[in-house]
């Protein structure tokens, strides 16, 4: 049914129609996918996402707590510092120096809050940490954590109710502790110990600009799950601690407040803390909502524009063609005056290219025909007028050779004899192909009358296949030839000359040739002759001579094409061969 509709349509109509069936059925396929596929995908982009950026905000943390210990490290190493911590009472001036070196390390991280040392003597050294109370700095809860497991570093979140007052910028609510015990490499013995305040606004800096969507944040839990570090949210109360299962990390979906939310959380080994994101799964579907909305826009926004689009591209194909096949209808109607133009470069162009070099070429074709034919005519002419073929010289040949017995003329007699045959197979009945076997005894006849002229002038041979015999050649293709290697080569010869006649079959054409002993052409003439013989239409302007031998190469040219005719071989000063290629021919023809 669809074949029978479209059988008949314009190749324009079809390939709209082609066009518009696949913009349809790509846009549908692409909108109409089940909205869960889009749910999943984005989910597990979401989740992707997420989990990158949490692993991204662990090894942040990590980095930062790393570098808090290495500068705990560095202070201890200090000269400054290893005196102090020995020290009973400090000298005089020791402690400015470790307050400015303190201060150096402050300058340059600004997440640093304070640095405060205290040896075991309850000494301590801060620039901006002081003691609340007289009570000693020993007995505090973060000293004897760090002093009773000295090689490792201690994070306390949130240290409220410390005897030290904190920088007046910050309370002690806003600050991460970190300490770490200082001993002696040789005794193991503590000496003291380094805490630093880190400043919690830097982790709500770390993921400012991370993608968690409208409702979603990141917190801290440390290893008793408590909060070290949470932005101002009330989910975040809302998730219980038994909803991790005791697992280091993973995720999983919860209903808080009438809304899902997705949680993973992911454990630094190095901190002993976790790290958990949030996310709300109602905005990761209301994207795809409005991604729906947008995708159904975009697509009818692209379908009119991929319709215009295919139009024009239709007609940039079909507009050429049309024009082309109009062209051809004219050719078909004789009108071959017409070319295809285009401005563009591409196959269509190149077809009527085609299309243009075709009807240059019937043209051509059209005109050489007119030229062969009108040259085969005056080759059929020009050979009728070389005959002289009135019948009643014949019954006078009779009477001359009657009259030469009478008198006993016996050259007379073969002379006159050669010369009957001569006409005859001349005339031939007007056939316009001979037997080999006759063309040779044409010849003979010419050269009988030759002889009795030049007697002492040249001798013949005359070589003959015996499977050519019987084919068939153009009549009188031989005695041009003849005549020119004797008038252009014997007559001109001194001493006597002699011409060889050959006739056989050569890789299943039929070669013929004549060849004399006379004095040859130099190369520049052989080059122009051959070059004229290549060519049909190339009689007028030859002398008379070679008039001849142009004749033949026409008559077999125009006869069976451009692969036969002939070629001229010559050695100056040493004589000439003229060879005919003529075709296998088994029958005469009319």
């Amino acid at each position: 049914m669809i074949y029978w509709f479209f059988r008949n349509k314009s190749l324009y109509f079809k390939l709209i129609c082609i066009f518009i069936t696949i913009i349809l059925l790509s846009i549908t396929i692409s909108t109409a996918l089940p909205a869960h596929q889009y749910s999943k995908q984005i989910e597990q982009q979401a989740n992707d996402h997420t989990r990158k950026d949490i692993e991204q905000v662990k090894k942040n943390i990590e980095s930062h707590i790393k570098e808090l210990e290495n500068i705990t490290e560095y202070l201890s190493r200090t000269e400054n510092v290893s005196d102090f911590l020995l020290a009973q009472k400090p000298a005089a001036g020791l402690q400015s120096k470790i307050k400015t070196q303190m201060k150096m390390y402050t300058d340059t991280h600004p997440e640093i809050a304070g640095v405060l040392i205290v040896n075991k003597s309850d000494l301590l050294i801060s620039n901006e940490m002081s003691r609340t109370t007289r009570d000693p700095l020993t007995n505090e809860s973060w000293y004897k954590q760090a002093a009773n497991a000295p090689s490792v570093i201690h994070l306390e979140s949130r240290p409220i109710g410390r005897n030290l007052t904190t920088s007046p910028k910050y309370s002690a609510d806003e600050v991460l502790s970190v300490t770490k015990a200082v001993i002696n490499e040789k005794t193991g013995e503590v000496l003291g110990v380094i805490l630093i305040d880190w400043k919690l606004d830097t982790i709500n800096n770390e993921i400012r600009n991370m993608g968690f969507g409208a409702h979603g944040f990141v917190y801290v839990l440390d290893e008793q799950s408590r909060i070290v570090y949470t932005p101002v949210n009330k989910i975040v109360y809302r998730i219980k601690d038994s909803w991790f299962n005791n697992r280091k990390s993973g995720s999983f979906i919860k209903n808080i407040h009438d809304t899902d939310f997705q949680v993973m959380y992911d454990y630094s080994e190095y901190t002993r803390w976790k790290i958990v994101g949030v996310f709300s799964i109602n905005e990761t579907l209301a994207f795809i909502k409005d991604m729906r909305w947008t995708a159904g826009i975009i697509a009818m926004v692209v379908l009119i524009l991929a319709i215009f689009a295919a139009a024009f591209f239709t007609s940039s194909i079909t507009r050429p063609l049309s024009q082309l096949s109009s062209l051809m209808k004219k050719a078909a109607q004789g009108d071959l005056d017409n070319k295809f133009e285009s401005k563009n470069e591409d196959e269509i162009k190149q077809l009527g290219d085609s299309f243009n070099s075709m009807i240059e070429s019937i043209k051509n074709l059209l005109n050489l025909i007119n030229l062969i034919e009108k040259r085969k005519r005056e080759a059929e002419l020009k050979v009728l007028q070389e005959q002289i073929k009135p019948h009643f010289l014949y019954n006078t040949f009779d009477t001359i050779k009657w009259m030469a017995m009478e008198y006993q003329a016996k050259d007379i007699m073969d002379v006159i004899d050669a010369l009957t045959k001569l006409f005859r197979i001349g005339l031939s009945k007007g056939k316009e192909s001979i037997k080999v076997s006759e063309e040779i005894e044409h010849i003979k006849s010419y050269l009988i009358i030759q002889m009795t002229r030049y007697e002492d002038k040249f001798d013949y041979v005359i070589d003959v296949q015996e499977e050519a015999k019987e084919l068939f050649v153009l009549k009188l293709i031989l005695q041009p030839l003849v005549e020119n290697s004797i008038y252009h080569a014997i007559k001109t010869k001194r001493g006597r000359g002699k011409i060889l006649i050959q006739v056989k079959i050569i890789d299943n054409k039929l070669f013929l040739s004549v060849t004399d002993d006379g004095n040859g052409m130099n190369p520049e003439m052989i080059t122009k002759l051959n070059q004229r013989l290549q060519k049909t239409g190339m009689i007028g302007g030859a002398d008379s001579g070679g008039y001849g031998m142009l004749n033949v190469n026409e008559r077999i040219k125009l006869s069976f094409g451009n692969d036969y005719g002939l070629i001229v071989h010559s050695i100056e000063n040493n004589g000439t061969t003229v060879e005919i290629w003529h075709p296998i021919v088994r029958e005469g023809l009319s």
